[in-house]
């Protein structure tokens, strides 16, 4: 990368000191969802495990590779980027040409999204180039979140310019508390150890900025009488946060699993769950750590219900909502 980004978040992406490095040194980035830090509660992970069966009480989850092949066949798989790598593509000036080109360009505002996500797809090319060292990884990752930042900030000032004074008011309102919870979820989710910290730390910004743009890209929609709907919600990937609290549920560090981070009143209760079942709007969960349940999700939040527990921050019968997803 020629040059450095202009959001605070995503300079920490690029300028963070790579760590790990030399004999000895871990190459895989540690996420507190899947480490116990000095505020992270865990259960034994030792506890007995057997893979779920189909769920009792809605026959349409299932298991959870046969929900991603079911997710791939109605949104579509997104196309690998086989171009050789060009370092120079990720210039921030030429980031920044093709965002203005698609926000231009576009009849309508799904198009630009269509256009924008094409764009982001594309800068995460580098993880297809075997011949490119993690450092050079490192380097370039910060142009996916920046081209979502760029789209988020365009949109933003569309809506405004489009809003009435009361509508206006309502959306200045509403981007400083997704400022303040995306904080909020960086300070946890954050990635700490490992060669890797830099590209991890860039991919969580930019799913974080992309849901918001899909939110902004929504409200930009109802005011102009465009005809824009939410895309359907991934069932990882996500987080959700209360007033007092936060739940992430994103991709575990194996195949098949999901990890789970749970956040009440200060306390964190990290878990790893293998073989989960999915609906799209569901999740049955047992945890290596044996806790059990279920959490239902959505553009409106997110509820988690424990079915099985010992955790004292999170024992059996807890009910948690999250109402706004971030």
């Amino acid at each position: 990368m020629t040059k450095k980004y202009l959001s605070a978040s995503i300079l920490s992406c690029i300028c963070m000191t790579v760590t790990g490095c030399g004999a000895g040194a871990s190459n895989a980035a540690v996420s507190p969802a899947e480490s116990i830090g000095k505020e992270v509660i865990s259960a034994d992970a030792s506890a007995e495990y057997t893979t779920p069966e189909a769920s009792t009480e809605d026959a349409s989850l299932v298991p959870i590779d046969e929900w991603e092949e079911n997710w791939k066949e109605i949104m579509g798989e997104e196309e690998e980027v086989e171009a050789d790598y060009d370092e120079s593509q990720y210039d921030e000036e030429i980031v920044k040409s093709k965002v203005d080109e698609v926000i231009k360009n576009s009849k309508s505002i799904a198009e630009e999204i269509e256009g924008i996500e094409k764009i982001a797809n594309y800068y995460n090319g580098y993880h297809f180039d075997a011949d490119i060292s993690q450092m050079e990884m490192n380097a370039v990752s910060g142009a996916e979140p920046y081209t979502w930042e760029l789209e988020l900030d365009s949109l933003l000032k569309r809506a405004l310019e489009e809003a009435d004074a009361s509508k206006k008011e309502e959306i200045q309102a509403e981007q400083k508390k997704w400022k303040a919870d995306f904080d909020r979820c960086y300070d946890v989710l954050e990635y700490e150890e490992g060669s890797w910290v830099p590209m991890q730390n860039c991919e969580l910004d930019a799913r974080f900025l992309k849901n918001r743009c899909y939110m902004l890209a929504k409200t930009l929609s109802d005011i102009k009488g465009d005809n824009y709907e939410l895309p359907k919600r991934y069932f990882m990937d996500n987080a959700y946060v209360s007033d007092n609290g936060m739940l992430d549920i994103s991709e575990g560090m194996e195949g098949g699993s999901i990890a789970i981070t749970v956040v009440v009143d200060g306390k964190e209760v990290g878990q790893l769950a293998y073989d989960p079942l999915i609906n799209d709007t569901t999740i049955e969960f047992k945890a290596q750590s044996g806790i059990e349940g279920k959490i239902t999700y959505g553009w409106d939040g997110a509820t988690l219900s424990i079915t099985k527990s010992v955790n004292k921050v999170i024992p059996k019968g807890t009910e948690l909502k999250f109402p706004t997803a971030l």
